[in-house]
Formats: C-alpha cells, structure tokens, sequence
C-alpha cells in the first residue's frame, strides 16, 4: 500500500534571470516500510523535490498532486504542514553541523521536537524519549551526552543526532537528503545502519537522496533516477543494477570507480547538464547521450514500462550500450612529455625537470606533530610517521577524519612545522633549507584542494589563478604568462579562450580542473591531492580521475593522494598506506592490502567501503514491456 503517491509535479522557481524549470512532470509512489532512493547528478531536482513536497519552498510555483497518508500536501495549510512535519514525516539534512543550532545542546533541540508537537509532555518524559533515541541510533553514554554542544560531536555522531531528531516522534516517513556525503566509511556504513535498523524496527519508510548510485545499491529497494529536472528511470535497485534501461543510467554506474576493475579507465557522461531556464526539446539528455537519433532531439520520449518493474522515458527500444572511455591526454600532452624526457634524458636541472630519478621524492623518518606544544590542551597529531615516495609513486593515503592525514600533507609541503623527526624533500631537510632555499623548494611540491568552489579567489580571473605561481616563481612577463596558462588549461581540457573568465561562470569538475591547472604551473615533481574529488558527482569525478591518470602516466608526476573513498584510492594509486590515530598501521601495494590486510583497522575501513550489489537478474531473460 503507498503511503506517498506523487502524480505529475512540476516545480518552477521564479529568479531575476527567468524562471528555473527545477521538476518537470515526475511521478513516483513510495510503499509503506520500504527505502526508496532518488538519485542524479547536482542540479537534477531532487532536494528541490523533497523539500516542495513538503512546503519547503516559499514562493516556488508548484503544480500537480501529492498525497500523503490521506493529505494532499500541495492544498494544505502553513498550519496543517507544521503539523505534519516531524510528527509525520522526518527530515535529515545533509550537513548536521549547520542543521543543528550551535547555541544549543543536542538533548535540548530533541526535546523542543516532542513540545511543538506534543505540548501537554512533561519535560522529564521529553527527556527520556530524547535519551533512548539516542541510544537508539548509537550515541555512547547518552544521559551524559544530553547536555553537549553540537561542536563536542563527530561529523558522524551529529548525524546521528539528526537522525534521533527526525525520529524521536516516530514518523510514518523519513526523507534523507545526502546524509552520508563527506563521511567516512566506517561512519557511513553506521548511519545507513541506524536507518536500517530504524525502517526495520518502527517500520519507518525513507526516501534518501544521493549522488551514488551505487551506495543505494546497497540501501535502498527501488531508486528513481533524475536528470535536469526530469525522471528518466524508475525500478528495483536490482534491476537499475544488472540492466539499466536508459543510457543515463548506465552512464552513472560506469563513472562510478566501483564499476571499474583494477586501473581501468572510468566512462564518464560527456557534456554538462543543460539550463533549467530553458529545457531543450525531445529528451532532455539527447545532447550527452551516445545512443540518441533524430527523433530525440525533435519530440519527447514517451514512458515505457516493462515486465521487471523499470519503467523510463526513452525513445530506445533495446539496452542502452556505453561509449569507449576517451583518454584525456591528447597530441598536445604527448608533445609536452617528450619534451619533458628529453630534457631529463639530456641531464636538464633548471629546477623544473630535476635530472637524479633515482632520489626518492620524500623521506619522512620518524615524524611527531604536536598541536599546542608545551600547553595543557595539547594534541599529538602525528606519532612516529615513517614513510617513502619514491619517483612517478602514487601513494594513497587513507584513514578516518582526523587521523592525521592532511597534517602529514602539510608537513611534508612545508606548511607546517614537524614538532621531531625529519621530513627529506628531493634530498633536502625542510627544517634546514632557508627562506630562499623554500622559494626554491615550493616549486617542486603543489596542492590540489578538496573544495574546489573555496579554494579559487571568486574576485581573479582564471588565467591570473593558475598564472600566479609562474608570477611569483619565475617573474615572466605578461604574454610569456598567458601563452603557458593557454597551454595548461588546454593540457587539463578546459577553453583557453576562458582565460578572462571568473570561477563563478565553470562548472565544480571545472573549477577543480582549474586547480589541477595551478598546481601544474611549476611542472612539480610532488602533488599533493587532498579529497579533490569528495565534493563532485560521480560523472564528473571520472573525468578528474582519468586526468589524473593521464597526466602521471604522460608526464610521471608523483601523486600523494589523500581520500576517505577506498574505491577512488584503488583506483588511482599504486600503494596505499593506512593512518590510524596518527600512526601508520599498514602500508603496502595497493592491490596486496585491498585483497590481503593484515591491520584489524584495514579490515573494518574495507569491509565498511563494500556496498553489496543487489542479485542480478538474468541477462537471457526478456524484458517485456507492458505499457507505453
């Protein structure tokens, strides 16, 4: 039986550019008990239609019919949603940190849930239902945590409170937007537990939404696949799995690094999604897709449903086939890294192209990093780190949040003090080399940062971004500047007539492409990535990996790779070392660690980052369509 039964939605977004077709014409239902995933890239609609379902939207023009439980959510009142939401239906945010209210504990934004709803409660009770729901969802020590502050919580520990929130007055449905994005494995695998656990024990339906496919593989019971605004498929998880009908939907298990066996290059979706202010005609993914004809550029496809549950809107008539992955680098790369060897064959050491291949990049022995050194509240950070990049190396290095890991990073690039021990970059200790020597040394060592929206000056055009470095390094003159920013942004497959552009006017893959670009000004011998691809959807974080591959395999940089994604980490380097508590607890060739680990900490980060494939249906069994 549905609780929910959403019938020809449609939500437009008035701005000052025009109006923002957000949802176009989606239909679903979501049965009673069951987890139901929706799925697409950024900018696909499906935060904006959770959140218009259910009133969330003030002044968005939202048209067609959404029942719920006997209500129809689009007619009702400001009074009757207020009533409905966290009595009846459950939100959980994506970030906790900003959804819960600094000033407050956690246990006092729990119990002001049951008083809105439940007036007549008395606080004591309030209380106690706040502190077993707690418990509930994993909180250790719950009536001695019920007084904390949001901050004295893990990224991990403040989902979880959300989730007691959400649930705490027993709601017939949870909506989950994003709730495990930038957590770790281990963190994410207990959130998706709890709601488990939760739809299991109060038989609590959930919607969540993602930008990983193949995390709800593992999660949900049916998804709905979404794509600028509008729903191209909808099925069992184990038949999106084991045969997707629409190209789109092959196309986001290909870019995902799961799909992907050993090296292999990813199949990321070409293109970018179109405006929302103007919707093209015919189907809406005809200009990204590999299989589109004519007709799907004229006339909108019709929706198609057939015998194992996937219904979809698309004009093919047999499975969707996936293009060949198309390498990044092209005659331009390759030209430039004959140059690069020729120069190293020749014995060139002009600081760009150091000649000595057989001198390990970095020697780290024995490092010890203290925050707050000499103080009461001091943090050891680091505790006896030993390790070797050797180069053309790509090290991934991986572990929980506040392991250590980019504090390490950051030592060895010179941005920090080691507080003992000795960090050896190209044959030279850091904590020696003077201040001109480091002018020198920075040349050889450039970061690539997670957040690629953060890390780009919004006020400086492209071109000065990525040609600081050569500004400040190399003092070169304006057209000499603009001739090598021209070729790296060709080098990373942007438009070098970009170059006057702002980063507001590119894409996140884009913006962090830029990045890319800025780190390679000074051709580094040593680049640090810290989660470059954590923020980006899978489509795009394919593109960025294969780059990444490319340019090590044309150029032989050497890659410290910093990520919480086992899957990327496979995928991208070549040894792998784990960091536990600031120590190095197993290190090793990344294929012997992933098939073979011997640290119990190993063991739980890889079995936390598998997500178990439905069963796949036969491939020999028909596909039959009922209705179109």
């Amino acid at each position: 039986m549905s609780i929910l039964q959403v019938d020809d939605v449609s939500v437009d977004l008035p701005t000052e550019d025009g109006v923002i077709h957000a949802v176009q014409h989606v239909s679903f239902s979501v049965e009673r008990g069951e987890v139901f995933g929706i799925v697409g890239e950024s900018g696909s609609g499906k935060s904006v239609l959770t959140q218009a379902i259910t009133g969330l939207l003030p002044g968005a023009e939202i048209s067609g019919s959404v029942m719920f439980d006997g209500h129809d959510l689009l007619s009702a009142s400001a009074n009757e949603l207020r009533n409905l939401r966290g009595r009846k239906i459950g939100m959980i945010f994506q970030d906790p940190l900003s959804s819960l209210h600094p000033y407050f504990t956690i246990g006092s934004q729990i119990v002001e849930v049951i008083t809105a709803h439940e007036p007549h409660t008395p606080r004591a009770q309030a209380r106690q239902r706040a502190i077993e729901m707690l418990e509930m969802v994993g909180i250790k020590h719950a009536e001695r945590r019920f007084n904390d502050y949001p901050h004295q919580f893990s990224g991990g520990m403040r989902q979880r409170v959300m989730i007691a929130m959400a649930l705490v007055l027993k709601p017939e449905i949870i909506i989950a937007d994003e709730p495990t994005t930038a957590l770790d494995v281990t963190i994410q695998k207990q959130v998706l537990n709890v709601l488990k656990d939760m739809s299991g024990k109060l038989g609590t339906t959930v919607i969540m939404i993602s930008h990983d496919l193949t995390l709800l593989g593992s999660f949900a019971d049916r998804a709905m696949v979404m794509y600028a605004g509008h729903q191209l498929e909808t099925g069992p998880v184990s038949a999106l799995f084991s045969r997707p009908a629409h190209p789109y939907t092959l196309g986001l298990l290909n870019s995902s690094p799961d799909a992907a066996d050993n090296h292999q290059r990813l199949t990321p979706i070409e293109g970018r999604m179109p405006s929302l202010l103007d919707i093209p005609t015919g189907c809406v993914f005809a200009p990204r897709c590999p299989n589109a004809k004519e007709r799907c550029f004229a006339r909108t496809p019709p929706r198609v449903t057939f015998s194992d549950g996937v219904s979809m809107s698309c004009w093919l008539k047999t499975d969707p086939v996936a293009p060949p992955a198309k390498a990044e680098v092209d005659a331009f790369v390759v030209e430039r890294a004959k140059d690069r060897a020729q120069a190293q064959a020749n014995g060139l050491d002009d600081g760009q192209w150091p000649a000595d291949n057989a001198m390990p990049v970095v020697i780290v022995k024995d490092l010890h990093l203290v925050y707050g050194a000499g103080k009461r509240s001091a943090v050891e950070v680091l505790k006896g780190v030993d390790l070797t990049v050797n180069r053309g190396d790509s090290i991934g290095l991986v572990g929980e949040s506040g392991c250590g890991k980019t504090s390490l990073a950051r030592v060895i690039a010179g941005l920090i003090p080691a507080t003992s021990g000795t960090v050896t970059l190209l044959g030279k200790d850091n904590a020696t080399v003077s201040k001109s020597e480091w002018r020198r040394q920075r040349r050889q060592v450039q970061l690539v940062f997670q957040d690629p929206y953060g890390s780009l000056n919004p006020r400086r055009r492209v071109g000065s971004i990525i040609g600081e470095p050569l500004h400040i390094q190399h003092h070169w003159g304006a057209a000499q500047v603009k001739q090598r920013v021209s070729e790296l942004m060709e080098l990373v497959g942007l438009n070098p007539e970009h170059y006057n552009r702002y980063p507001g006017e590119f894409s996140g893959g884009q913006r962090q492409r830029i990045g890319i670009a800025r780190a390679l000004a000074l051709d580094p011998e040593l680049i640090i990535f810290d989660e470059p691809v954590s923020a980006l959807d899978v489509s795009i974080q394919a593109q960025i990996l294969n780059l990444i591959q490319d340019l090590q395999q044309a150029f032989g940089y050497t890659y410290l790779f910093i990520s919480h994604d086992l899957a990327v980490v496979r995928h991208v380097c070549n040894r792998v070392a784990v960091i536990r508590n600031g120590k190095i607890v197993e290190r090793g060739d990344v294929e012997r660690v992933y098939s073979n680990p011997q640290a119990e900490f190993t063991k739980r980060l890889l079995e936390a980052s598998v997500h178990e494939i439905p069963p796949e249906t036969p491939a020999t069994e028909s596909r039959v369509m009922l209705r179109s």
